[in-house]
């Protein structure tokens, strides 16, 4: 207890010592003496140690506690200006006094909000140079000043016009060195503000009791309210911060949509580079299979590559099409299709891994032409996906059936499974991108979590839905494609699918992928094809006039200044080589892509992957 009053005694010893007397300030919170100890290390910092002039600071004191409604500091700091027994400016013995009429002239001085300020702001910015010397008491760039401190101290939301003339008249360090002031003289208002017992010391009382005039000016000024927050201000203030808040919010949204569309953009370039690999590994596992292999060992293993290869060409797919979804690029081309032809063709090629995986696959599809108005390749996407992901999440023993029927004017495909099935709850959210049911650990099942998002997405595409539906985890689960009937005046004019023939056997390759190139070539000579390879546009162009192709299957991202479009152009223009089939191959397959490509003179745009099927359509 000795040490705690010793230690109170010492401080309030040090700050009498700097001022001259002892004010009540520094009396105030006796409870919380090590809190007064770091305001005093605050007031050192700030004004009693800022190197600007004492009488300076000592009368920018009085002329901001001017605008505010506890007295006691504006009372105390007035008695400083005046010395001797009533203390030191700036804790100053050096400084120069003030008399009675010297503090009653800062006193009367107009405030910025009974003045023009914008001849005070030009006259500071119109400074050729930062000030010298900090300006006398009493002078015309003193009150500017003064002025723009009021500004800043009261009102700092909109101070941007004091705030460049005083660093226009001030120079960088010393502004720095007045905004420390300021700080300090608005925590000390604050705290007389939360501390209205503080009562004026003795000294001051008396002085004012013999000087009326002082009195009044030092009690009644009628601006003693500005820097209380009024209810006005506070809302003025709170419509700023909102304002600066949903700027905030508006530049972290584009800042976060920005992201998202690098994160898109890097997903398609990722997958369309690895695609060209890619290729390379299936076609030369294509051809392998072909060929004569020896070795009973090497069937497994190149079955095991085209299986797996073929498992992420999917996924890249699947990728490339959340790409396109994100920049809108998903198109759809209609046609009228006989759903029932489409979905055997489907049950067809999912029967052998149904019977595989142990399951039983069976199929209900109705008696009559069911005509629907839709794209050939995306209906039958979102038909694969299902079967795919029925086949997928259902144990051993478990089965698969496939429903077709016509209600409502629409035709209703449902898959049905005996699987893994989820909570009902979950059932929107297997139509969002990366979202997945809960596989373990070990994720057997694989995969993005694109599939079904693409799904649905590609049927909204087609006026059609999709939706799910499950009675709980191990329930199984039933997905139902919705897609309208096609009209009556068009159900008879369905497309049949069938690929058109060309009976060309001469292919020019070009592609720039020495790999994939090599792996295409062989698969084709494998089919019969006489097929030549070019590297690049300007030996394409030679190979073609030296022996002019049936079918010119060219990439389009060619290196060394002559791309695939270059290359369409140049065919183009030579007798020789108009009637040629040119085919475009690129992992780009928006509607923009395959206008770009005819508007080149090419006759069609392959999308890669390249696979045997698509070459086998391409060659007739």
């Amino acid at each position: 207890m000795e040490n705690k009053s010793n230690s109170s005694t010492a401080f309030e010893v040090e700050v009498a010592g700097r001022f001259g007397i002892l004010p009540n300030f520094f009396r105030s919170a006796r409870a919380a003496p090590e809190l007064l100890e770091q305001l005093w290390g605050f007031a050192k910092a700030g004004y009693l140690d800022n190197p600007i002039p004492a009488v300076f600071k000592e009368r920018l004191f009085v002329w901001l506690s001017r605008f505010c409604p506890m007295r006691y500091c504006i009372v105390r700091h007035v008695g400083f200006l005046l010395g001797n027994e009533h203390g030191r400016p700036a804790g100053d013995p050096t400084a120069s006094l003030h008399t009675i009429d010297e503090v009653m002239a800062l006193l009367r001085r107009q405030s910025p909000w009974n003045r023009d300020m914008a001849p005070v702001y030009a006259g500071l910015e119109a400074q050729a140079t930062p000030l010298e010397l900090w300006p006398a008491p009493g002078s015309d760039m003193e009150d500017a000043i003064f002025a723009c401190a009021a500004i800043m101290f009261i009102e700092p939301a909109r101070s941007d016009s004091a705030r460049r003339g005083l660093v226009r008249a001030l120079g960088m360090r010393e502004y720095e060195l007045f905004c420390g002031c300021l700080a300090f003289i608005r925590t000390a208002h604050y705290w007389t503000m939360l501390h209205p017992e503080i009562e004026s010391e003795d000294d001051m009382i008396e002085l004012m009791r013999g000087h009326e005039e002082l009195a009044r000016l030092l009690l009644e000024d009628p601006e003693a309210h500005r820097s209380e927050m009024s209810e006005r201000t506070f809302q003025e203030l709170t419509h700023l911060r909102e304002l600066h808040e949903r700027r905030e919010l508006q530049k972290a949204k584009q800042e976060l949509e920005e992201k998202d569309r690098q994160k898109d953009q890097f997903i398609a370039v990722l997958a369309h580079e690895l695609r060209n690999p890619l290729g390379a590994i299936r076609t030369s596992a294509y051809a392998l299979r072909r060929l004569d292999l020896q070795d009973d060992r090497a069937a497994p293993l190149v079955e095991r590559v085209e299986r797996q290869s073929t498992a992420i060409a999917r996924m890249l797919d699947d990728l490339l099409d959340a790409s396109r979804i994100a920049f809108g690029k998903v198109s759809v081309q209609f046609e009228l299709l006989d759903l029932r032809s489409l979905l055997t063709e489907a049950l067809d090629e999912h029967e052998p891994h149904a019977r595989q995986a142990g399951l039983q696959l069976t199929t209900h599809l109705c008696s009559d032409a069911c005509i629907v108005k839709a794209d050939r390749v995306r209906l039958r996407q979102i038909i694969d996906n299902l079967l795919s992901n029925a086949i997928k999440f259902t144990p051993a023993g478990g089965s698969v059936e496939l429903r077709v029927g016509v209600e409502n004017e629409a035709a209703i495909v449902s898959i049905r499974d005996t699987g893994i099935g989820f909570e009902s709850m979950f059932a929107q959210k297997l139509f969002e991108p990366f979202v997945q049911q809960e596989q373990g650990r070990d994720r057997s099942a694989g995969g993005l979590g694109l599939g079904l998002a693409i799904a649905a997405l590609l049927a909204r595409l087609q006026d059609a839905s999709l939706t799910a539906w499950s009675a709980g985890v191990g329930q199984g689960a039933i997905f139902t494609l919705s897609i309208p009937v096609a009209r009556l005046a068009d159900a008879g004019r369905p497309d049949g699918g069938a690929v058109k023939q060309f009976g060309t056997r001469s292919v020019l390759l070009v592609e720039d992928n020495k790999d994939l190139a090599d792996g295409v070539a062989e698969l084709l000579r494998l089919h019969g094809v006489v097929v030549r390879v070019a590297y690049d546009g300007p030996s394409a162009i030679k190979s073609a006039l030296d022996t002019v192709p049936d079918i010119l299957l060219c990439d389009l991202g060619l290196p060394g200044g002559m791309d695939g479009f270059a290359v369409a152009r140049a065919c183009r223009v030579e007798p020789s080589l108009r009637n040629v089939r040119l085919v475009a191959a690129s992992g780009y397959s928006s509607p923009e892509d395959h206008a770009n490509a005819l508007a080149a003179g090419f006759d069609s745009l392959m999308v890669k992957p390249i696979t045997e099927e698509s070459l086998r359509a391409l060659i007739g």
